[in-house]
């Protein structure tokens, strides 16, 4: 999931707004007291007033001052919602929809020539829906995903299938490799949630693991995307649980943009009664010129834009776009 933005993939965020106006609460004296007479307002929080919680959740942090990839994609419950909507075939929420991925492994065998035995790094599997069809396919695939739960799912497929994939959960921005490979995928905006500094460290690491002649595939989020999104700030109470946790929790949620930097940041504060927790989900965006530019500092060119990873021609009012990659 990337790197569908988080704020698409919580439910309530796609109601009609008639359904969501009735569902979030005005923070008055009777909120106040709600939350505290319930004590779910403990721990990191306990003893604080409740305008300082509120006032935190509304000030706008660094631009990625905070990383928090590995608890939104470890966590045991919501790694479940997760896998629930890699394996939906019609949701683009966490994957391509199931159409759209079948299009893109036909583009990326023919236009890679991934059938006769290429090697293959698939950074961010998720639960293989890319893995498992290339290796089907005639690829050698290594893939790598944080999350356990979908790795679990994408090893059980492999091999109800008898396919040879090396999966391993890792970090990829800690991973040591010894292999090299023709073609490398960060596939659905998994580029974009990274700071410069992980972005420069990514790049780096996958031009050691490409052969020569290797190709780097990903796709990111446009200006265009930055500039389609608004600010928010509300307020979720969910009684039976939910996306973000079994039990009843609180949900604060905060998007704060950055024009100058084109990015933006969807924060969220989820309350329950043992235990609080906060998720940062950045979002660089980029246009064809900054993209360039940051590639070539790193020691990169672009050989070729594309409207998207199924081999689309570029769209400028689109609000993502692919690109082929290598070291120079």
């Amino acid at each position: 999931f990337r790197t569908a933005s988080v704020t698409e993939i919580v439910p309530f965020m796609t109601w009609p707004r008639e359904r969501m106006e009735s569902r979030l609460c005005v923070l008055n004296v009777k909120s106040y007291n709600m939350i505290f007479n319930r004590g779910l307002i403990r721990g990191t929080y306990q003893g604080r007033h409740m305008f300082s919680f509120l006032k935190e959740q509304a000030t706008r942090p660094p631009l990625f001052s905070v990383y928090t990839a590995e608890e939104l994609w470890t966590d045991p419950h919501v790694a479940k919602q997760m896998l629930s909507f890699h394996l939906d075939p019609d949701q683009g929420l966490a994957s391509r929809t199931h159409q759209f991925i079948q299009r893109s492994i036909s583009w990326l065998v023919e236009t890679f020539n991934l059938s006769s035995g290429g090697h293959v790094l698939d950074l961010g599997c998720g639960p293989g829906l890319y893995a498992n069809p290339l290796a089907r396919l005639g690829a050698q695939v290594t893939a790598v995903d944080f999350s356990a739960n979908s790795l679990a799912h994408a090893r059980s497929a492999a091999e109800a299938s008898a396919l040879n994939v090396d999966f391993r959960q890792a970090d990829y921005l800690h991973l040591e490799l010894d292999g090299h490979f023709d073609l490398i995928l960060l596939i659905f905006g998994d580029f974009c949630p990274l700071s410069p500094v992980q972005r420069g460290t990514l790049l780096d690491k996958v031009s050691g693991w490409l052969s020569p002649g290797g190709r780097f595939v990903f796709d990111v989020s446009s200006t265009a995307q930055c500039d389609s999104v608004d600010e928010v700030c509300d307020f979720e109470w969910a009684p039976e649980g939910g996306f973000w946790a079994p039990d009843p929790y609180f949900l604060f949620t905060s998007r704060f943009k950055y024009p100058e930097e084109h990015a933006y940041l969807d924060r969220y504060a989820i309350v329950e009664a043992d235990r609080q927790r906060e998720i940062f989900n950045w979002i660089q965006c980029f246009d064809q010129d900054r993209l360039r530019a940051e590639l070539s500092e790193a020691g990169w060119e672009v050989e070729e834009f594309l409207g998207n990873l199924a081999g689309d021609p570029f769209d400028p009012d689109s609000t993502e776009f692919g690109v082929i990659a290598r070291p120079v």
